[in-house]
């Protein structure tokens, strides 16, 4: 019990499982652009592909500065506190702020997605967290603070 007590300092590793799947979804939405053909005249489907494809790569660019590098990522390095009192988890962040884990927060044996509400104007932020950013025991640990947090009565 003394396991689950204690709080988590989440320092997540770059994952190469996200980065490699990251890799596939875009590659493939890029890939899925060249036989793409549109019902326009050649120049107005030409600038449609490339706007969906500087699409593609902005979300390519996004996902994996605020995900995969954390780059500025408000939940890097926070610490996970279970209270025992209102079966929730709480959050202190590295800026010393204190926040509360989101519904919709997902645990699964590969991956956890932290969802966090609160932390700038009210936004909800999210942490996904795969198997290999984690050492095993930390990994674990969190998996059991997220499902008891969601059903107190285990």
């Amino acid at each position: 019990m003394a396991d689950f007590i204690a709080p988590i300092h989440l320092k997540p590793r770059f994952s190469k499982r996200f980065a490699l799947i990251l890799i596939i979804i875009h590659s493939g939405a890029l890939l899925l652009l060249l036989p793409l053909t549109l019902p326009f005249a050649l120049e107005v489907s030409l600038v449609i592909k490339l706007c969906l494809g500087l699409l593609i790569l902005a979300s390519a660019w996004h996902t994996t500065r605020r995900h995969l590098r954390l780059t500025n990522h408000p939940l890097y390095e926070c610490i996970l506190r279970y209270d025992e009192v209102e079966h929730c988890i709480r959050v202190q962040l590295k800026s010393g702020e204190g926040a509360q884990i989101a519904l919709g927060s997902y645990s699964h044996p590969q991956l956890v997605v932290l969802r966090l509400k609160g932390i700038e104007n009210g936004r909800i932020d999210t942490l996904i967290i795969w198997k290999d950013a984690l050492d095993m025991q930390t990994f674990r640990q969190l998996r059991v603070h997220l499902r008891h947090a969601d059903d107190p009565e285990i």
